[in-house]
């Protein structure tokens, strides 16, 4: 068997599969790994169809991991907010295929990602396989465990569910990353009185600090006191921040810097061409694929030495 270049050829699938199940890029990696080492071990004449054997491996393995993290997510401190990916350079799902990396791209918003918490296990790996991998029933449910056509049924429940996203009605990509721009040009200018120019008159901000650094424990409502949060704040924030735009998640998002320390990222859903949710992770767990696999948190750093 050749587990290497079945590796290149299927690592992508299930990266994404298991990153879209957990929402961690750091666990899924580890889903991914653990399943070809098992492969590895695995005599090749009880495996039938191995694309199947390793969708189904990751797909169990992810959901252990994650029911065993169901206690620490129900004692999370603050809102959770799944970890950030950078893809502007690419995605470990990227295909030739438009249409397959579009979905896939839709998938990977905050928003998105959020809403798929609210669904069972197997109600998350069946929409997924059909929503976001175009996989048939059959293979769905040799994958999930259940029949066709109850692969069939879950996956129009869900959808019906998914369809509560709001569309973005918004313009183009350029019109959020002017948005995005707007939006990280106030934080470093300090005219925070400006992020109501680009906020909705219903628009909401999650803090994801997991306990580690101070955030808001509750999500802020409403662009007055989403403003006043920020106010709140700027002055405790180290001087020299730098904020640059980039494509986070499928979305144009921030990333926010003291030197070369990565110790925020900020996504965005956007609405009738502004920002109706603002997703901020300042967990430093959360963000070592942006500082060399490192936990860095300058809360506890002497700010003259980063």
């Amino acid at each position: 068997m050749d587990t290497e270049g079945l590796y290149k050829e299927l690592k992508p699938l299930l990266f994404s599969l298991s990153y879209h199940i957990l929402g961690s890029a750091t666990d899924a990696e580890d889903m991914v790994q653990e399943a070809f080492l098992t492969l590895e071990k695995t005599p090749e004449e009880n495996i039938n169809h191995v694309k199947a054997y390793l969708c189904k491996m990751v797909t169990n393995r992810s959901i252990d991991l994650l029911r065993s993290a169901g206690r620490q997510r129900e004692t999370y401190v603050g809102p959770w907010l799944p970890e950030p990916i950078m893809t502007e350079t690419g995605f470990p799902g990227d295909s030739d295929d438009p249409l397959g990396n579009y979905l896939l791209k839709e998938s990977l918003s905050t928003a998105y990602l959020l809403l798929l918490q609210n669904f069972s296990e197997t109600e998350r790996v069946v929409f997924l396989l059909r929503e976001v991998f175009q996989y048939s029933y059959n293979d769905i449910s040799k994958i999930a465990s259940k029949s066709s056509a109850n692969c069939r049924q879950i996956y129009h429940r869900t959808k019906k569910v998914m369809g509560n996203l709001p569309k973005e009605n918004i313009s183009s990509n350029a019109h959020k990353g002017a948005l995005s721009e707007k939006f990280a040009l106030a934080l470093m200018n300090g005219n925070i009185n400006q992020l109501l120019d680009v906020l909705t008159s219903e628009a909401v901000l999650y803090t994801d600090g997991g306990g580690k650094v101070q955030a808001a424990l509750r999500p802020i409502l409403g662009p007055d006191r989403i403003v006043m949060y920020f106010n709140a704040i700027y002055p405790k924030v180290p001087k020299g921040f730098t904020c640059t735009v980039h494509e986070i998640n499928g979305q144009t998002g921030v990333i926010i810097k003291i030197g070369e320390i990565t110790f925020t990222v900020v996504t965005f859903q956007f609405q009738v061409d502004r920002i109706s949710d603002v997703y901020i992770v300042m967990n430093p767990e959360k963000l070592t694929k942006f500082n060399d696999g490192e936990v860095r948190n300058i809360w506890e750093m002497d700010f003259e030495d980063v």
